[in-house]
Parts: structure tokens; C-alpha cells; sequence
């Protein structure tokens, strides 16, 4: 949806950001009945009719391919929104699928995640820091011994 900012006169003006939306059916009309007229203006010239009844029958025509373009685009515009409608739920329903198999993922783990601290006693977190300085030294004894 276009954003629109007040003018002086009270009326609404597209913002600057984004450019002005034509309704599809109106565009749909207006391009069909320019086509009708130009093609009725060129078809009545070249068949060598009077200026007066080539002018009438354009008219006619631009009169008649508007009113069929805009119901084309009435169509157009209702499709649209039918799937624009269908993709939003789907996408609500992918997204609360998701947030499902997050909670019974989060269930199965017994409320565990990747970040939780089973235990932060530092006299366990000193041992593991041991542990580990233990095994990269008899790591490194045995690199030694294989040389």
C-alpha cells in the first residue's frame, strides 16, 4: 500500500519514497480502450470512411474497451488477492509449524538448549579446565615419543 502524506489543501499526496499505485482494473481499462481508439482511428482512415463517422466509432470504441478492459482487470485484481490471501496462510501456517517443532524439539530434550549450563560450580569448571590442560599435554608427550 502506498504511503500518502497530507497536503496543504487536505488532501493526500504519494509520498516521495514510493510512487503512486494505479488500481489494476483502472490501468487494465485505460490501456485496453486507448488500444480500441487507436486501432479504430487507424482501421477507419485507412477504409477511407468520413472524419465524422471515424470519430463517432473510436469514441464507441474507447467508450466500449475501457468498460471490457476494466472488467478484465476486476478479474485480474480479484485473482491477485486470492493468492496473495492463500500465501499468507500458508506462511503462518509454515511459521506455526515451526514454533511446534521448536517446543517439542525443546520437549525431547528435557527443556535443554544448545546454550543452557548444566553446572557452573567453579570447582567443577576448574577440574574440566585441568582435564583439558591434561590431555593436550599427553597429547603432546606422545607427538614427542612417535618423533
Amino acid at each position: 500500500m502506498a504511503m500518502t502524506q497530507r497536503t496543504s489543501k487536505g488532501r493526500t499526496a504519494p509520498s516521495a519514497h514510493h510512487p503512486p499505485r494505479i488500481p489494476i482494473p483502472q490501468a487494465a481499462g485505460a490501456c485496453t480502450a486507448f488500444a480500441s481508439f487507436t486501432v479504430s482511428i487507424a482501421v477507419g482512415l485507412a477504409s477511407s470512411n468520413p472524419t465524422e463517422t471515424v470519430l463517432s466509432r473510436a469514441l464507441l470504441a474507447l467508450a466500449l474497451g475501457f468498460v471490457g478492459g476494466f472488467i478484465v482487470g476486476l478479474v485480474c485484481d480479484w485473482i491477485v488477492q486470492q493468492e496473495v490471501t492463500r500465501i499468507e496462510r500458508s506462511t503462518m501456517e509454515s511459521d506455526r509449524a515451526d514454533e511446534a517443532a521448536r517446543a517439542a524439539a525443546e520437549d525431547d530434550l528435557g527443556g535443554l538448549t544448545g546454550v543452557d549450563v548444566l553446572d557452573d560450580d567453579e570447582d567443577s569448571l576448574a577440574a574440566q579446565a585441568v582435564q583439558t590442560e591434561n590431555r593436550t599435554a599427553s597429547r603432546r608427550l606422545r607427538e614427542k615419543n612417535v618423533q
